[in-house]
């Protein structure tokens, strides 16, 4: 596999390397370690010993928003991605920053907020939020379509998203009701009146 003359090539497929092997799809590989498309590719097949999925990669902008659990989960990868490009004073992404704060938010995601039906929670296949979408969610973040926000009742700094077509800005630990399945969703007018409308509702 020929790749171009330059010092830093072993830091960059070292990168590569594991972020293929923490999911990263090649054109993200690509863009952060500075290989081609056909070299990220033929780079991903040697790591997995198979081809990548084919298709777009994660481009639901409401993806944070659809359900208390995503933006929890959004929301704390965010904030570390945050706290890391304050504390070096990076402010662009680079393959070393997202290997870093994705790393960690693996680490606390399966200690902390374990998602019952998973099987195998050091798997980052198995969180809501896998390395593809952080890489997504980072780039919304970077263009001001989501903001973070305090929750002036349990001071989380959890994600709201600031759009033309949706203004959202609901706290993902005060803002919800348990419905009978035990998941967990937004409050509205609606679920409102069914929370108040429960026999032990307090």
């Amino acid at each position: 596999m020929p790749f171009k003359s330059r010092s830093n090539i072993g830091a960059d497929l070292l990168l590569a390397e594991k972020l293929i092997q923490l999911g990263a799809r090649p054109p993200i590989v690509s863009q952060l370690c500075h290989l081609t498309r056909k070299q990220s590719i033929a780079f991903f097949k040697a790591v997995k010993g198979q081809s990548p999925k084919q298709g777009m990669l994660p481009h639901d902008y409401q993806w944070v928003i659809r359900s208390a659990f995503n933006n929890i989960h959004a929301s704390l990868f965010l904030s570390i991605i945050e706290d890391i490009r304050h504390r070096l004073s990076t402010p662009n992404l680079n393959a070393t920053l997202l290997v870093a704060a994705y790393e960690i938010y693996s680490n606390v995601a399966s200690r902390i907020l374990p998602n019952r039906q998973c099987i195998q929670p050091l798997s980052s296949q198995y969180y809501p939020l896998d390395i593809n979408r952080a890489w997504y969610l980072i780039g919304l973040l970077s263009a001001g379509d989501l903001v973070f926000i305090f929750c002036g009742r349990c001071h989380a700094r959890y994600l709201g998203m600031i759009h033309p077509e949706v203004a959202f800005s609901q706290c993902p630990i005060c803002d919800v009701w348990t419905d009978r399945s035990g998941r967990r969703r937004w409050v509205s007018a609606k679920s409102k009146m069914l929370t108040l409308n429960k026999p032990n509702a307090r």
